[in-house]
């Protein structure tokens, strides 16, 4: 059986290390020196000479300026790759300063404890997720992580939008963002029913009712407070005058007065909250469309939304049809989707 040799790695060869550490360092300084004497067209042809590019050229001038003026033999302990690394940047130049100020030779176990007291403190990571991304103009840019789907519905979805409108991604999420927070302050309202596919997605989040944004504050007029619509009765009858106080308050339903016979001693004064149905009864009456917008300005929404359904749809496109008339920037029927009543 034949053996082979082994012998481990001794002190001899580290101090073959260590003079390749000193011969790095003498070369540093000295190319330093050429490259602070020599014209810059004479000092690239040295650099080819050696068939180095400008990088490696640079990481050696670098080297050689951070201890330009320090003992050589201070140094020859140092790894030689540790010392490209502490020259490289300027981050690790509290740790060059350390190495300068030390006194005596500097040993790679003290270069590696500067490195470690001087690197700066990871920041701990929050536990609220968050899209935003640092840059290192201190700006910060939304990336929005990788949406994997089952059904693959956002991705088509944004994928038939930049094919047939010819949109980036970022403007349909900007866009798609901006009806989320109009939905949001209740500027839309939800009057049809949605497709199968989208009720799967949204469940009840849309409903009737659009959310309440508690942080904006309405301010309301006395003029717009309260309402009243007068309709008028044939007066070779008998029937009574109705007169409906609509009264804009967060807290205060719409209400109908009803007088019955003005002029008897008795009269008899019946309020109770306005339904969808007599909001719809009141609405088939109305000749012009600041009657209408009187009544169902103070309405809240589920109310306003469930008396135009009771409408059919000749009564629907009347009221479209006074809108128009009356010059209220009513442009195309399509958009009763969105108006009901401002419906």
């Amino acid at each position: 059986m034949n053996y082979t040799a082994y012998a481990s790695v001794s002190l001899v060869k580290i101090d073959t290390l260590d003079n390749s550490t000193t011969a790095i360092i003498e070369f540093a300084k000295a190319l330093l020196i050429d490259k602070n004497n020599l014209l810059r067209p004479d000092f690239n042809k040295l650099i080819q000479s050696f068939g180095w590019g400008k990088e490696v050229a640079n990481n050696y001038i670098k080297l050689g300026l951070a201890f330009v003026d320090i003992d050589i033999a201070k140094l020859a302990n140092i790894e030689p790759r540790t010392l490209f690394k502490i020259t490289s940047s300027k981050r690790f130049a509290p740790v060059v300063q350390g190495i300068r100020n030390a006194v005596g030779h500097v040993t790679q176990q003290f270069v590696e404890h500067l490195i470690d007291k001087f690197k700066a403190p990871r920041k701990e990571k929050s536990s609220k997720p968050t899209i935003w991304r640092g840059e290192k103009d201190t700006s910060r840019t939304c990336v929005i992580p990788p949406i994997k789907e089952d059904d693959q519905y956002t991705g088509k979805t944004i994928q038939r939008a930049m094919d047939n409108e010819g949109i980036t991604a970022q403007s349909f999420v900007r866009e798609a963002t901006a009806f989320w927070e109009a939905w949001q302050c209740g500027a839309l309202i939800l009057v049809g029913e949605l497709p199968p596919h989208l009720q799967a997605i949204l469940g009840d989040k849309l409903g009737t009712n659009a959310p309440i944004n508690e942080d904006v504050e309405v301010e309301t007029t006395s003029e717009q407070a309260t309402a009243v619509v007068e309709v008028e009765v044939d007066d070779t009858t008998d029937a009574p005058v109705e007169t409906v106080e609509v009264i804009n308050e967060d807290t205060v339903a719409p209400q109908i007065e009803i007088a019955i016979n003005e002029d008897s001693s008795e009269t008899e004064n019946i309020i109770e909250p306005a339904s969808a149905e007599q909001i719809a009864t009141l609405i088939r009456s109305c000749q012009t469309w600041s009657d209408i917008t009187a009544i169902t300005e103070s309405i809240d929404k589920s109310t306003r939304i469930q008396s135009w359904t009771m409408l059919d749809k000749s009564e629907q496109q009347r009221i479209l049809d006074i809108k128009f008339r009356d010059n209220l920037q009513y442009e195309t029927p399509k958009e009763v989707g969105n108006l009901a009543y401002k419906l």
